[in-house]
This record gives C-alpha cells, sequence and structure tokens, in this order.
C-alpha cells in the first residue's frame, strides 16, 4: 500500500474515500482528517448495543504481559467500512461454505455486521476478557432482537490469544483491524499457512489499517488479491489469499 502517494495517487484515494463514503461523508472524512478528529457514530444506538469508546490494551485486563505489549489498543471501526470490505470481499463466494474469523473482535461490532450475511458460522477472537464479555452481551442482545437481520445465527466469542486459536475446518475469511503487532502475527500467519497446506481450504484475509502488510508482502504463499487505500489509514484495507507454495521443480514441470 503507497502511504506517500503522488499527485495521481491522492485523487485515487480520495475517489476510493467518495465511493465508501459518499460526497457529504467525504468532505467531512477530510475535514476530520486535517482537524485530526473522529466522526460521530451512531452504531450503538442504531442496533442496542455497545460497542463505542477507545481502550488502551493496558486497561484491557490481558494477563499474558507479552502479549499485551504486542496487542492494539481497541478502537471501533465504522459500519460505512466494515460493510464496504465485506461487500468488495465476499461477491464471487458461496458464504455458506466459509466462516467469518475476526482476529482481535473487540466489543463485537464486526460480528454483528458480519451475522447479516449468511456465513456458515461468524466467530470473534478476543484476548481480553473484558471484551470477550461485553462482546458476548453485544451478540446476545443483538440477536434476541426479533427486530435486527441475521443471516448468521451460529455466531460465538472465544477469549483466547490468536496466536493459540485453532481454526475450524472449513473456508475462511479472516478479518483483521490492526489487531495485534511482530511476533503475534507471524505467529498467526504462520498457522494460516499451516492450515491451508493440511486442508486444502482456501483462507481468504481481509486486513483493514494493515500496519503490518510488509510482513505477508514477505511471505511466500500469501498473495494480495486487492487493495483499497482512503483518506485515512484507519479505514484503508487490503484482501490477501494464502495458497498453497509450488516447489520451483514442481514449477517447472508445470511449464514443460
Amino acid at each position: 500500500m503507497e502511504y506517500n502517494p503522488d499527485t495521481g495517487g491522492k485523487f485515487k484515494i480520495v475517489m476510493n474515500t467518495y465511493r465508501v463514503f459518499g460526497f457529504w461523508e467525504t468532505l467531512k472524512e477530510i475535514l476530520l482528517y486535517l482537524l485530526s478528529q473522529k466522526p460521530h457514530d451512531d452504531f450503538d444506538k442504531k442496533y442496542g448495543v455497545m460497542t463505542s469508546g477507545v481502550t488502551e490494551s493496558s486497561e484491557a485486563g490481558i494477563a499474558d504481559e507479552t502479549a499485551r505489549s504486542l496487542a492494539v489498543g481497541y478502537v471501533p471501526t465504522r459500519e460505512v467500512v466494515i460493510r464496504h470490505i465485506l461487500e468488495s470481499t465476499t461477491k464471487e463466494l458461496d458464504l455458506n461454505e466459509f466462516t467469518f474469523v475476526d482476529l482481535g473482535c473487540g466489543k463485537g461490532r464486526t460480528l454483528i455486521v458480519a451475522a447479516q450475511l449468511p456465513f456458515k458460522e461468524v466467530i470473534g477472537v478476543e484476548l481480553s476478557p473484558l471484551h470477550c464479555e461485553v462482546a458476548e452481551a453485544n451478540i446476545k442482545r443483538y440477536l434476541s432482537d426479533g427486530k435486527q437481520p441475521a443471516l448468521c445465527r451460529n455466531v460465538r466469542v472465544s477469549c483466547a490469544n490468536a496466536a493459540n486459536f485453532v481454526f475450524p475446518d472449513t473456508n475462511l475469511l479472516i478479518y483483521m483491524y490492526r489487531p495485534f503487532l511482530g511476533p503475534i502475527f507471524k505467529h498467526v500467519a504462520d498457522n494460516l499457512r499451516r492450515f491451508q497446506a493440511v486442508t486444502g481450504h482456501r483462507v481468504l484475509i481481509a486486513y483493514s489499517c494493515p500496519v503490518e502488510e510488509l510482513m505477508l508482502e514477505e511471505y511466500a504463499g500469501f498473495v494480495k488479491r486487492t487493495e483499497y487505500q482512503v483518506i485515512s489509514m484507519d479505514y484503508s484495507w487490503s484482501l490477501w489469499e494464502c495458497q498453497a507454495e509450488i516447489s520451483p521443480i514442481l514449477a517447472l514441470t508445470a511449464q514443460d
């Protein structure tokens, strides 16, 4: 992802923002970006849940000191951004054959939006026990409200370190909103490569605010399918697919 674009790149970024937010919201985004302010968010009022607020990792009740140091503080993603990512990444997928996994699900906002699509299962993985408790309450409240749309009711939250999470034996759409850094990210990437190699299932990774994207670029077996850069780095994202690595000998044989 180009972080210091030229004039043409900047124009593309503005147009991408327009496609996600529309004209007036894009103007707001530009102003908020210049003023370093966050936009108003009515997600909780709309769905009757509690997902707002910012929490530093040091305040999230994480006992493991190493994991806590590599975790990123909780910041909720705007619904319009989540929807744009999901709509863009699931167009050609049979969602009944995919499990959606949000690594670092926080208070469960993305899980609520994902549950509105016909995934086989929706799973949130969260290190903070405080956030897990809130996420579980939010999911229960959302699914019990008969007025809210929910095409997937098989939704759960796992309170675990993402590096130790055992992925379900299905095709996966992994979602990450800059949840963790360094060794944890590498461990998760290794686990996903092994999972794909052993099971043969498709593994797609929608990575929002991709601060560790260079790590994926350096890994053989991870292919970037698309990227979408907008004005705020928080809302930029890229889509990756984990594929079986082909040895040089097999590659030459295939060419012959």
